[in-house]
């Protein structure tokens, strides 16, 4: 899920790097008696912004580093509905990631990592961005100069946003949460929605792409490992924890297998046949290519690896792609997370990535975010591995000394599809893209008038972020969302106002 190549974002019409790249003093531990500070990265963007009066836009960083060639996500919100709102753009890096260290370099060591978790990435959000409205010379709400706070965020951060508005109503006006995970994060989806969704929309993206898909790593679990690696072309030599162990060889050949079939399924917008799936999966349904060399392409390409890796990051989402080697071979050890005894199979089994960023998603995925995915080989088209909270907790177990926590968010917070609107909760706006499989945890219904959901049955994930509209390439019904979403927005900052409309052009 990522790219940052000029060349690609001129293609998409997005700028590169976005925002000025500047610091904040966090804090450490919000709940805590420290008083200890840590240096924040954000990003911000003044183009626009009116002055008192005017919204703050505050985009959620999420589960990636933000570097400078990335900087702000989503150029829907930074030039579009900032330039129609007159809005100031925010954007901070989540804690843990990126260079955003509580701790410096010792940020991921077992203890200090107790301190990465949602809450404590709600507190620095609400923090910071009270500090931009003083900075701005705000005023208190109520109040002529008063700036509203919109939240936005895609995935993991679209859940947070939401959070902001339930959790910090005093701070965070509106909260727009696209492709947000709710309902896993409730523990209220069957394990195996998520990969169900990605073989439809295989299916749709290239007609007998999961029969071919199933053919082929069939006959890949029965090649001899040693075949295998020259086959597929895989890096030697392997990671040591796979050396001799043919068994757990295969299994994590096979969670890289949906891993990036996953990646694949969230960028597949707009859907066409020149997409990194449509392409994907037009090589396993052609007969003139073998399935192993099939596989091979799905794991080692150019074209499609890095179009993922290129993406990722400038649209928001989690950079967890699956690398090349330089040298073109598919390097298992870059798939792995940082930290003691890490595993391509992680938390999350959609993909954590590597390195130190996927070290600690799957730490956040071993606590408070827990996510029921497994695969069956019946509504999906892949080996048939049952996800449980046993093998999870003794994942979390051997490599940060942790239990998984599943209920404990939703228990506290309520946000599950039964509990929300019993919270008081207002104004957050939820949309999907129903070709994403990340729409099985989502809201697909309204909760009432102020929670709105909006569905795209084209749009993969979080594409009405992701994209830089206007764009002949959209599709209705992504337009669509967008426009109700803005008009959404007016309405409910007008209310901050106490008027009908607010000075903007989706009055």
């Amino acid at each position: 899920m990522m790219l940052r190549s000029l060349l690609f974002a001129a293609l998409i019409g997005v700028t590169v790097g976005a925002g000025v790249e500047k610091n904040y003093t966090q804090r450490v531990d919000h709940f805590g008696t420290s008083q200890g500070t840590y240096s924040q990265r954000y990003y911000e963007q003044d183009t626009y912004f009116k002055g008192p009066g005017y919204p703050i836009f505050m985009i959620m960083g999420g589960e990636g580093a933000i570097p400078p060639e990335v900087g702000l996500f989503y150029p829907w919100v930074y030039e579009v509905l900032a330039k129609e709102f007159g809005a100031l753009v925010v954007e901070p890096e989540h804690r843990y990631y990126g260079t955003s260290l509580p701790f410096g370099h010792h940020s991921y060591e077992t203890e200090p990592m107790r301190l990465l978790n949602p809450q404590q990435a709600l507190a620095d959000a609400a923090d910071f961005v009270t500090a931009m409205q003083r900075e701005r010379n705000c005023t208190k709400r109520g109040t002529p100069g008063y700036c509203p706070v919109v939240t936005f965020g895609g995935s993991y951060p679209g859940f947070l946003s939401a959070m902001m508005r339930l959790r910090y109503p005093a701070v965070v006006d509106v909260g727009y949460a696209a492709s947000a995970p709710m309902k896993f994060y409730a523990q209220e989806v069957d394990q195996f929605e998520y990969y169900k969704i990605i073989t439809a929309s295989a299916e749709r993206a290239s007609p007998n792409c999961p029969d071919a898909v199933r053919s082929a790593l069939s006959i890949m679990l029965q090649t001899p490992v040693a075949d295998l690696i020259k086959e597929l072309g895989i890096c030697t030599p392997l990671p040591a924890y796979l050396v001799g162990h043919d068994d757990l060889f295969m299994s994590e050949l096979v969670m890289a297998v949906r891993v990036q079939f996953a990646n694949l399924n969230m960028a597949n917008y707009p859907p066409t046949n020149a997409t990194g799936l449509a392409v994907a999966c037009s090589n396993f349904v052609d007969s003139r290519i073998a399935p192993l060399e099939a596989l091979k392409l799905l794991l080692t390409p150019e074209s499609v690896s890095m179009m993922i890796d290129r993406v990722s990051a400038r649209l928001g989402l989690r950079p967890q792609g699956l690398k090349s080697s330089t040298n073109g071979c598919f390097d298992f050890s870059a798939q792995v997370p940082a930290g003691p005894n890490g595993t391509l199979a992680c938390g999350d089994w959609s993909g954590c990535g590597g390195g130190v960023g996927g070290d600690s998603w799957d730490y956040e995925t071993c606590v408070f975010l827990v996510e029921t995915i497994g695969t069956n080989n019946l509504t999906d088209m892949f080996p048939a591995r049952n996800w449980s909270l046993s093998w999870l907790t003794q994942h979390c177990q051997d490599r940060f000394q942790v239990t998984p926590e599943p209920t404990a968010l939703v228990d506290l917070w309520g946000f599950s599809p039964s509990t929300l609107l019993a919270t008081g909760a207002t104004n957050i706006i939820f949309t999907n893209g129903l070709n994403d499989g990340w729409s099985a945890g989502g809201f697909t219904e309204s909760l009432s008038s102020q929670l709105l959901v909006f569905n795209m049955p084209n749009g993969a994930h979080h594409s009405d972020l992701s994209h830089s509209p206007p764009s002949p390439d959209d599709t209705p019904d992504v337009t669509d969302t967008r426009n109700q979403a803005a008009a959404v927005i007016n309405l409910w900052l007008a209310a901050t106002k106490g008027s009908s409309v607010v000075d903007s052009d989706f009055a």
